[in-house]
């Protein structure tokens, strides 16, 4: 179940990079509007998530060297494998090494559509710990149903939260 709760959670990054991928030629010139801290597995990255338009751009490589996968880039496409035991331990020395995290003050003139965002965001970060959680022992008991039911119910909650925070990027 971690395998597919890793999946899961590559995938979301490979959508957030795609999407920084393709609009990187328009970007040009254009203003972060804000910079928040990544976590992954519990910890946090050196280098920041960004937001340029109300759109989010996570830093694909980062992510997935934390999650435990090779990440690799051959021409316009950046991919995402699993690591052998060999590379993986070489991985664990260095997870350690995560870097500084920058400190972000809070912008005082949070507009409602920022603050709708910002409470979205923390349903979500909620959600992807429900489904680790539940992955995690799920996976220590894989016949339990209940586990199941609730595993499926997060999945959905989440992507119900996805789905109101592009509303609200809409905006």
């Amino acid at each position: 179940m971690k395998k597919i709760a890793a999946g899961f959670l590559a995938g979301a990054v490979l959508m957030v990079g795609a999407q920084a991928l393709g609009a990187s030629a328009s970007l040009v010139g254009k203003t972060i509007q804000a910079e928040y801290t990544v976590n992954v597995y519990g910890k946090k990255l050196a280098v920041p998530a960004i937001v340029i338009d109300g759109k989010s751009y996570a830093p694909v490589r980062a992510i997935g060297e934390l999650a435990g996968y090779k990440v690799t880039v051959q021409g316009k496409i950046i991919s995402l494998e699993e690591k052998t035991s060999a590379e993986s331990a070489s991985s664990s020395e260095r997870s350690s090494l995560v870097g500084p995290v920058p400190v972000i003050t809070p912008d005082p003139a949070l507009t409602e559509t920022q603050s709708k965002i910002e409470a979205i965001d923390a349903k979500i970060d909620a959600a992807v710990n429900n489904i680790l959680d539940t992955s995690s022992l799920l996976k220590a008991s894989p016949d339990n149903t209940d586990l199941k039911l609730k595993l499926d119910q997060y999945k959905a909650e989440y992507a119900d939260l996805l789905k109101q925070k592009d509303l609200e990027l809409q905006k």
